[in-house]
């Protein structure tokens, strides 16, 4: 039997694990994020289930933003799904068929019959409109470097897309992008129409909103998968702080805690089922417009004094994988040479900052209460050693977000999103973007990244593709505004009558097939 990327990788911990959580089998490591408690609701009326889940993460409803996790599978079908076991076989969603060309150059895309929530049916001209979405650096967000190789889309007739390319794609980066598409009628496709109500066709519908307090799905009867979901009824609940969501889990005003910290397992395990996601990755960014991030030799000077080891052992409770220039290590592109050849050490770092000159000292901003508050207070640490004063300005999240986004900060910790199976999706992540949106350089991208990052989206053979990956590397580790520090896993918290509940490859949760 084969071994997927994400299996191996969590084979791979195990000797890690063996005197911690897993040990204890407090912490469930398999790539399906199912809570398999003794509970009977399994086999009960599926149909009649609800289920109450608490987060501290603050939420939007337009998909081609980022902070979607939580809840935004559950409003939106894309064109394809990838399993929960961390495997990359596309599964038929929102697209029936497809049929790549064979020359690379397009695909032909059917789409399955199927109702938006409105009960509009869904149609080809919805697609051909938010590839436009895409291709507008203004509204495009995080759908921007998934399209970035289309050249323009056509309905074929009502069900049926065709999607030329500007030249040959390989077919992985293709399956990524349909795996990343959301199928929303073409009049609300538009950041102010999605800013307070979704318009999807997902497996449930917005029964209730209140910002900050709770927000309601219902059961989308019109679903294309029949039977499902299983639940009629799923609540979040939003909480301003981590201790008091997972009271309220221990007290049962809640079923689930969803995405909280590492340092609750100990405290839950055995009363509740712990499962783990795929997670994202923790960088540090610098802003290469704001001084002293500028100057690249201080910022490859900084990026060598990240210890990986203690933050992951310390912060993340020995979970995770180090990690230096932006990929898992599932990737394609995942080079473990750099975690070598630019490690920890102090002395390269205050080596280096001697010669790039007098600045010592910048601020850096995180959302208050989150892990990279502790994971800058490490790298603030080290710091301190050679001579160069970090200040850290928590904010509240959504301040923070907003400086971020508006490029405001001069560096930051701050979560990148899964690459899935294609290195040049790198640039999906607003910090990383190939032209002006990005936040850390705007319209001062280097040249070679760009370059980079189109080469790495257009290689198709075997060769090219590798030294496509090792180019996209070398240029990362030498502008080093983007260091790598370890692999984030999220952690989940559920009443042991709670099963199926799973994250996809980007970490977000999905619901189809939930039982309580």
């Amino acid at each position: 039997m084969s071994i997927s990327p994400r299996q191996s990788r969590l084979i791979s911990r195990r000797a890690l694990l063996r005197t911690g959580l897993a040990a204890t089998g407090a912490l469930a490591t398999a790539p399906l994020l199912s809570a398999c408690g003794s509970g009977d609701s399994a086999g009960g009326d599926a149909g009649t289930g609800q289920l109450t889940l608490g987060t501290t993460k603050i939420m939007q409803f337009d998909p081609y933003l980022t902070n979607t996790d939580i809840h935004i599978h559950a409003f939106y079908t894309y064109l394809v799904d990838y399993p929960t076991d961390g495997t990359y076989q596309a599964i038929p969603a929102g697209a029936e068929k497809w049929e790549h060309a064979a020359d690379h150059t397009s695909v032909t895309v059917t789409l399955r019959q199927a109702k938006y929530h409105s009960g509009a049916p869904v149609t080809a001209a919805d697609v051909v409109a938010g590839i436009k979405r895409a291709q507008n650096p203004d509204t495009a967000f995080t759908l921007a470097q998934p399209s970035a190789f289309i050249a323009t889309a056509t309905a074929v007739d009502d069900r049926t897309v065709r999607v030329n390319f500007k030249g040959p794609t390989p077919e992985s980066l293709v399956i990524d992008w349909m795996f990343a598409f959301p199928l929303i009628p073409a009049d609300k496709n538009t950041p102010k129409q999605l800013e307070h109500e979704p318009a999807g066709s997902g497996a449930f519908r917005l029964g209730e909103f209140r910002r900050n307090q709770r927000l309601k799905l219902t059961k989308n009867a019109d679903f294309y998968d029949a039977g499902k979901p299983y639940l009629n009824e799923v609540e979040y609940r939003f909480f301003t702080d981590e201790d008091a969501l997972v009271a309220a889990l221990e007290s049962g005003s809640v079923d689930g805690a969803a995405y909280i910290r590492f340092r609750h397992s100990e405290r839950l395990k055995g009363r509740f089922t712990l499962v783990e996601g795929g997670g994202r990755m923790t960088l540090f960014f610098m802003n290469a417009t704001i001084p002293p991030f500028d100057n690249k030799l201080l910022r490859q000077a900084l990026a060598r004094a990240i210890d990986r080891e203690r933050i992951i052992k310390q912060v993340n409770f020995g979970i995770g994988d180090p990690i230096y220039t932006a990929f898992m290590p599932p990737s394609p592109a995942f080079d473990p040479a750099y975690l070598e050849s630019h490690k920890f050490d102090l002395d390269a770092a205050a080596a280096m900052l001697a010669q790039s000159g007098d600045v010592r000292k910048a601020v850096a901003g995180v959302a208050s209460g989150t892990p990279e508050v502790e994971v800058l207070q490490i790298i603030q640490a080290d710091l301190k050693k050679i001579g160069f004063e970090l200040e850290i300005a928590p904010q509240e999240e959504a301040a923070y977000l907003e400086a971020l986004f508006a490029s405001k900060l001069q560096c930051t910790v701050a979560a990148q999103p899964n690459n899935l199976q294609s290195p040049s999706l790198i640039a999906r992540g607003r910090q990383m973007l190939p032209g002006k949106g990005n936040t850390t350089f705007r319209e001062k991208v280097p040249p070679a990244y760009v370059d980079a990052v189109a080469v790495a989206g257009s290689a198709i053979t075997p060769a090219d593709q590798k030294a496509a990956y090792e180019a996209l590397n070398k240029v990362l580790a030498d502008e080093s505004w983007a260091i790598g520090i370890s692999t984030q896993p999220s952690l989940f918290a559920l009443d042991k009558r709670v099963t199926g509940l799973a994250t996809d490859p980007r970490d977000f949760v999905t619901l189809v097939n939930t039982k309580a």
